[in-house]
């Protein structure tokens, strides 16, 4: 099956400390941004960075319905309902990561023919992303509208 590369490049990324008012006033130091795979996040950086970029694929096949099928451990969902998580860890004395807050970004957007294009020509997909939520707090749920575009 053909593999199918996605390239997320993250900016305005809000800064390695978060009090969380909303949650009894926790406060996550330091913060990391990650990729979620499986279960796991994978290739958490600290969250000060101007930006950060994530280069990922997904097995890819065509459903019955015209769609694209994406596979793999970065996939998340249902074929129907298909994302992936960028997730905001924080790093615990113990030397682990723990997830706080989670953005999910849909792909049940993507094309058939877009995904072939990107197939064909062998260049990712590209999303390009704004991180810092309206109370400069790390961005979480569906990024909105002015959060996210693809390239």
């Amino acid at each position: 099956m053909p593999l199918l590369k996605l390239k997320v490049i993250c900016s305005d990324l809000p800064g390695k400390r978060f009090a969380d008012v909303h949650n009894s006033g926790n406060v996550y130091e330091p913060v990391f941004l990650g990729i979620q795979r499986a279960r796991e996040v994978v290739n958490p950086a600290p969250a000060d960075l101007s930006s950060v970029t994530f280069e990922f694929g997904f097995t890819v096949s065509r459903r019955s319905n015209g769609k694209p099928n994406l596979t793999g451990p970065f996939a998340q969902g249902t074929p129907d309902d298909r994302f992936f998580y960028l997730s905001w860890v924080v790093l615990k004395r113990s030397g682990k990561f723990e997830i706080f807050r989670r953005l999910k970004i849909d792909l049940t957007g993507l094309s058939w023919a877009r995904v072939q294009k990107a197939l064909k020509t062998g260049r990712p997909i590209e999303v390009r992303l704004k991180l810092t939520g309206p109370e400069n707090d790390p961005l979480c749920a569906l990024p909105s509208k002015q959060h996210i575009t693809w390239k």
